[in-house]
């Protein structure tokens, strides 16, 4: 059973990563929302690092996503 094994550690894995993804997706709204000086190179740093931050979260969800739908088998035809 250990093909099903792998696809348990890989689905906790992706639920771990959604929900890393889902928190830095959090953090950048409230970057967003906050008021900042439009001339301040400081909260433009924090924004373009909490973008990237979100879309490295958002590339390791996919990863594993993907190696987790390589896991399953299509239905067969009739």
């Amino acid at each position: 059973m250990q093909f099903t094994d792998n696809r348990v550690v890989l689905l906790e894995r992706m639920d771990k990563a959604r929900d890393l993804f889902f928190q830095e997706v959090e953090k950048l709204s409230v970057l967003l929302a906050a008021k900042r000086d439009p001339s301040s190179w400081t909260s433009y740093h924090d924004l373009l690092r909490q973008r990237t931050t979100e879309n490295l979260a958002y590339e390791q969800y996919q990863k594993i996503q993907r190696e987790l739908f390589q896991l399953i088998d299509p239905p067969a035809q009739l």
